[in-house]
């Protein structure tokens, strides 16, 4: 078994070198509005006093953050309903797989270990061989993208009922791989694809093995303090702290999940955050500042076998567009995912992360497809129709970034170019005629120019690309 000293240099490289938040300011009213309306309208009436949170940061524009309905539903003694707030947490289940990914691809950068490497180069012989017991080499790859082989832990029937009757127990990685692997291995590694949380607890246990610390000392030294994400951490006791959001799960009947112990999750869904959080991170890793542009494109790799299932990456086409990230469920519904595309309201795409206090909300048709009808379509009316429809000849439009945009006026005035969220950018004196404004100041997007014409305000939209 290979065990390896871990380098406190690298996180202390890690540490001071990126601490990397996202813009606050928000969107016009027309987008806020609309994107409160979206959630309203998707709480699940399945279960009284349901409730979600949604962030959504467009790169370069703006952040909302909102909340709807409850977070706790009232449901169990003790526990009164409360309201959700858009920064209340939550336990954001097999999200966590997407930041065990990175700490695996970390440690492959600083030559702690490859991952085409075969396990039982990390792991004891016997619980490779006997507990895990694969028909054929099994590598970490296998483990990442699901194309193990080893049974789903939580498809283990005497392992969830020890779970839902005794929520409060703590349990090994050790036992989390029991749970997975003595039912039998499924297929031979990279014969096909199934998705097993089992997998993620073996991975755990390599972060340990190889540093020599805990995996979730770990995570945390090298993603959570480094982005200062002040939200999340993974709890060492069964009670979330502040404002939360419930988990309450149907089998029958509703039960209440939200007070459990974390390492019932240790490796594949024991973080808790929030969805503005879960952006920040996102949003980092996506650019390069948590693993190299090399290690993300791995990431990003979907092999023959893997079903559009990455490094703890989950990919899908959304109207022709790169949809990725990944969702979670543990009495709950999470999901965080990057949409890939260039539209007038968001030329560089859009993080959209957001969570139900229960399982089996609907996500794609409720959130999903809604919020990006809103960036794609249907905004770009929303803010015609609330211009000044005062004459005000400006062009080019759309105007190509470093290019004279030209202020057609019959009189002396002043003019403003404002963002999304209502800040000046530019002021400006105008003249009778034509007047040549700079755009260098400008990012691709959308602006607004605000004109004092003879005490007549005169707006016009303005795409830079």
């Amino acid at each position: 078994m290979k065990k390896q000293t871990f380098l406190k240099i690298y996180l202390i490289a890690q540490i001071t070198c990126i601490s990397i938040g996202i813009k606050s300011q928000g969107p016009p009213a027309a987008i806020a509005n609309a994107l409160q309306d979206i959630m309203n309208n998707a709480l699940p009436t399945q279960l009284n006093n349901s409730g979600m949170v949604l962030s959504l940061h467009v790169p370069g524009q703006w952040t909302w953050e909102g909340a709807s309905g409850y977070s706790i539903c009232g449901m169990t003694s003790g526990q009164p309903t409360a309201i959700a707030l858009p920064n209340s947490k939550f336990r954001v289940g097999s999200i966590t797989k997407t930041m065990v990914a990175t700490c695996i691809l970390q440690l492959e950068e600083n030559g702690l270990l490859n991952t085409e490497d075969p396990i039982n180069n990390y792991l004891r012989a016997t619980l490779v061989n006997d507990t895990i017991a694969p028909s054929s080499t099994l590598k970490i790859r296998h483990l990442l993208n699901h194309t193990s082989g080893i049974s789903n832990s939580a498809d283990n029937p005497t392992c969830q009922a020890d779970v839902l009757n005794n929520p409060l127990s703590s349990h090994t990685l050790e036992e989390a791989i029991y749970c997975g692997a003595s039912q039998g291995e499924i297929f031979p590694p990279e014969f096909a694809w199934g998705y097993s949380n089992t997998n993620y607890s073996i991975l755990a246990m390599i972060i340990e093995e190889i540093t020599g610390i805990s995996y979730q000392d770990y995570l945390t030294q090298n993603i959570i303090n480094p982005l200062n994400l002040t939200e999340t951490e993974i709890p060492s006791t069964p009670q979330i702290s502040g404002s939360h959001m419930g988990c309450y799960w149907n089998i029958g009947t509703w039960i209440d999940l939200t007070i459990i112990h974390p390492t019932t999750y240790t490796g594949w869904a024991d973080v808790v955050s929030t969805a503005n959080d879960l952006n920040i991170f996102y949003s980092n890793l996506l650019d390069g500042n948590l693993i190299t542009q090399n290690s993300l494109t791995k990431m990003k790799s979907i092999h023959p076998t893997s079903f559009d299932y990455g490094f703890g990456l989950d990919f899908y086409l959304l109207d022709g567009y790169d949809y990725f990230g990944h969702s979670g469920e543990v009495a709950n519904t999470s999901s965080m995912f990057f949409a890939d595309v260039s539209t007038s309201i968001a030329p560089n795409g859009y993080y959209l992360t957001y969570n139900f206090n229960m399982q089996g909300a609907e996500m794609a048709n409720a959130v999903d497809i809604p919020v990006y009808n809103l960036l794609n379509n249907a905004i770009s009316q929303t803010i015609e129709n609330t211009l000044h429809k005062e004459e005000l000849n400006i062009y080019p439009n759309p105007i190509n970034k470093n290019s004279l945009l030209t202020i057609e006026s019959t009189s002396k005035g002043e003019c403003f170019i404002s963002d999304l969220s209502g800040k000046t950018i530019k002021s400006t004196a105008i003249y009778k005629g034509k007047n040549l404004i700079s755009t260098k100041e400008l990012d691709a997007g959308i602006y607004f120019v605000t004109c004092t014409l003879n005490g007549i305000i005169e707006t016009k939209k303005i795409i830079v690309k």
